[in-house]
């Protein structure tokens, strides 16, 4: 990977910041048993993006420019060593706050149905819709340790 990657028990999302940095040694055994870590890429205090690796998921969070969680990515294993996009999940602040307006999920599935759920908060209301689309983008394979290039794409398709 030609992006720097630092690794952590976690990432704060409250407080903006990893939590226990890890060394490359400590994060690649917790991934070769099977143990949960995060993936900080380019940066420990200003990530583009952090990847919540566990057993049989991988959960992308972009960062924006104030460290908010903007848009996610949650992949699922879904046979040996795939992952497949469940869900994304977009969302839209108020002004620099760490107010959330709205969110919208695009909820996948294998057979290309797509659930779409927009909410919107202030005042509350939810909006529904279903489409289809081709999904083949979808799919990844689970990651070797330290190869998060694939995962860490915005565009899917």
């Amino acid at each position: 990977m030609s992006r720097q990657v630092f690794y952590c028990k976690s990432w704060f999302r409250a407080k903006k910041r990893p939590t226990e940095l890890w060394s490359e040694a400590d994060a690649k055994a917790a991934h070769e048993s099977g143990q949960a870590y995060v993936a900080l890429v380019d940066s420990i205090e200003r990530p583009f993006c952090f990847l919540e690796i566990t057993q049989k998921a991988v959960g992308v969070g972009f960062l924006d420019e104030f460290l908010r969680e903007s848009l996610s990515y949650d992949f699922q294993e879904v046979e040996p060593g795939v992952l497949f996009l469940t869900m994304g999940t977009h969302r839209e602040f108020e002004g620099d706050t760490d107010t959330v307006v709205s969110g919208s999920s695009y909820i996948f599935s294998r057979d290309g149905q797509v659930r779409i759920r927009r909410e919107l908060f202030n005042p509350h209301r939810l909006e529904t819709a279903s489409s289809s689309a081709d999904v083949s983008a979808n799919y990844a394979p689970v990651p070797v340790f330290g190869g998060y290039e694939d995962l860490i794409r915005v565009e899917r398709g």
